[in-house]
This record gives structure tokens, sequence and C-alpha cells, in this order.
């Protein structure tokens, strides 16, 4: 019974990965289409495209220096659309506790 068990959750991860790049694609393009008003992706160039390719082509790949400006404006308060489409009103405490003592270096 066990090994009938383990054959078809094998088989159900193999179905759900099978077609993994396309979801992954998909996942990418609704985010980008959630978040296309965020400073973070005009500023490259996306000007508002929601592709996957245009994604790829504008925005660079970025260590935690390259986005710290950001993330600190919303520290301090600023509620405009910095990081993500919607206003980043909370941020929890041990985030900013975190926050202080990784990066203060």
């Amino acid at each position: 019974m066990t090994r009938q068990i383990d054959v078809q959750i094998i088989e159900e991860f193999e179905e759900m990965t099978k077609n993994a790049e396309r979801v992954q694609t998909k996942t990418l393009q609704r985010i980008l289409e959630q978040n296309r008003e965020a400073e973070y992706l005009k500023k490259p160039g996306l000007n508002g495209r929601t592709d996957p390719e245009s994604f790829k082509a504008c925005v660079p790949l970025v260590t935690h220096p390259d986005v710290e400006p950001f993330i600190r404006r919303i520290m301090d308060g600023d509620a405009s659309p910095i990081l993500t489409g919607k206003s980043v009103t909370t941020i929890s405490r041990r985030f900013v506790l975190f926050y202080s003592l990784a990066f203060s270096c």
C-alpha cells in the first residue's frame, strides 16, 4: 500500500512540474501586472509593460544595496507605491530590527 501511495505522489509531482516554465512565466506576468505602478519597475524603463520579455530586458539583477534606498524610504513612512503597486503602510518591527542589525555595517 505504501508503494502505491509513493507512486501516486511521484506521479502528481511530475504532473505539477511538467509545465513549470509556463507556470513561472504566467506567475511573473501576474506579478508585473499587479505592480506596474511601482516606482521600482518604472525606473528601468518598463513604462507599464508587463510581459516577461520586457522585464528580462529592462530590469537588471540587483543586490540588497541596490534596493536599500527604496526599503529605507518605506521604513521612513513614504506611502507611495515604491516596490509594489500598492502602498506599504505597515512594516513588522521584527523586519526593522533584522534590517537594522543585518545591514548596518
